[in-house]
């Protein structure tokens, strides 16, 4: 999550890469004050210094770490949110704990079929809790996804949709950057980062999502020039 250190809330979501990398939306990097904005890693409960149980085991404490750059992609377009995708760099390195994990990414396209459909969801802290919520998603394809996006912008090859598997009451407001996680072959694997949500969207909207898969080189090669 990144906030701004006057104050206790995130504005958008991350996932961590690396030691010091963390993907999010571009859109998130336009707020980001270099060597000001704060991220937070390996919190849980926001209204706790220290998560811990009804037996008193704790977690690891949180870390955070001011962003000393972020590297957005030259592609990245404002008014249909192709190519939404950045990654920010971390002043210092992050030590991993039990708490504090890097994502595993996918290499090639994981697709439902009838013999496996895998799990999706998104995680994030919605605005009105402070517990982060695990919220079932399945996926929309394109041409379902466009009659609902239609008057907003055309969807692109690097964008995928997916709405809630069920009625809840969360919602993904203010989620952007947040993670689209699918669990396959007992791995967890993110699939995309939460860009766009309609207004007032219901449960039965769809949300768009930056596709991971067809990002991937991309982000492996701007991750190698940046350690270089």
């Amino acid at each position: 999550m990144f906030r701004h250190p006057e104050e206790n809330d995130g504005f958008c979501h991350g996932t961590l890469l690396t030691e010091r990398h963390v993907l999010t939306t571009a859109i998130c990097t336009e707020t980001i004050v270099l060597n000001e904005t704060i991220a937070v890693l390996g919190e849980y409960e926001r209204n706790r210094d220290l998560d811990c149980d009804s037996n008193g085991n704790c977690t690891d404490p949180i870390m955070e770490l001011t962003i000393g750059n972020y590297i957005a992609h030259p592609g990245f377009k404002g008014s249909s949110f192709e190519y939404d995708i950045a990654l920010v760099v971390l002043n210092a390195n992050v030590t991993y704990s039990n708490s504090i994990q890097p994502i595993c990414l996918p290499l090639t396209p994981i697709i439902a079929s009838s013999v496996h459909i895998p799990v999706q969801y998104d995680v994030l802290w919605p605005e009105e809790g402070a517990l982060p919520k695990q919220i079932p998603m399945k996926y929309v394809p394109h041409a379902i996804c466009e009659k609902f996006t239609a008057n907003l912008l055309i969807l692109h090859e690097g964008q995928i949709c997916a709405k809630y598997e069920r009625q809840m009451a969360a919602r993904l407001m203010n989620g952007s950057g947040s993670p689209l996680l699918v669990e396959f072959h007992d791995r967890i694997f993110q699939l995309g980062i939460l860009s766009i949500g309609l207004a007032n969207a219901t449960y039965r909207d769809p949300y768009v999502y930056v596709n991971i898969t067809t990002h991937a080189n991309w982000i492996h090669n701007t991750i190698l020039n940046d350690m270089q």
